[in-house]
């Protein structure tokens, strides 16, 4: 299994991040977008998340 491409930055700056931990944001954040209305998940997504002050 390949590993899964999720970057996490915080003022610019990378967070290390584990094989655990990426495939436990990947599998929740797919879920959440999941149930929303007028969203299909097939797996090969690109999620972009921006949360800003």
């Amino acid at each position: 299994m390949e590993e899964d491409e999720i970057t996490i930055q915080v003022n610019g700056e990378n967070v290390p991040l584990s094989p655990f931990v990426r495939r436990i944001i990947r599998k929740t954040v797919l879920a959440m977008v999941s149930t929303l209305k007028k969203v299909e998940i097939s797996g090969e997504e690109k999620v972009e998340i921006i949360i800003r002050k």
